[in-house]
């Protein structure tokens, strides 16, 4: 009897220690959760986002390809930036030729909380939609895409 109930106690006291044990890293290890934005992919197969530009919307395409984040020459103006033809320069070449356009600094992008300060872009002659290109994907943590979504994480800026 006094075996059963040594037992018993024995029993009770490693379940105790087992559930009130420690099994994960201390929280001063944990990484912060940070912030995500989810993009879905539209009927034309590309991704879209609106961002705030210097504390104004703008509409971009997601272009991982791009190597600039471009501005059409309207989203330019309605930031505020000024638009001067005089200062257009060769900026790269596209698919339909050479693109033309202007390079400027931007004080901050800002897409849902993934934010980026002290942003360049190019204003780019005669464009059509606004680029939100590698300049600001490169900063951002995980890019993923799966099943008509694009999900970015950025952890560093929570």
């Amino acid at each position: 009897m006094l075996e059963k109930a040594l037992l018993a106690s024995t029993l009770v006291a490693g379940a105790a220690v087992g559930v009130f044990w420690p099994t994960h890293r201390p929280m001063a290890d944990a990484r912060v959760a940070g912030t995500e934005v989810t993009l879905e992919r539209r009927s034309d197969k590309h991704f879209y986002a609106d961002a705030s530009v210097n504390g104004r919307p703008v509409h971009f395409l997601v272009d991982t390809g791009a190597s600039e984040t471009a501005l059409t020459e309207d989203d330019a103006r309605k930031i505020g930036l000024k638009v001067d033809p005089s200062k257009y320069e060769l900026v790269g070449e596209g698919a339909s030729g050479m693109v033309r356009g202007q390079y400027v600094d931007l004080d901050l992008i800002d897409l849902d909380g993934i934010r980026q300060s002290g942003a360049k872009a190019v204003i780019v002659e005669g464009a059509s939609i606004s680029l939100l290109g590698q300049p600001f994907l490169e900063d951002v943590d995980e890019i993923v895409i799966r099943k008509g979504e694009m999900v970015l994480k950025d952890s560093s800026k929570a």
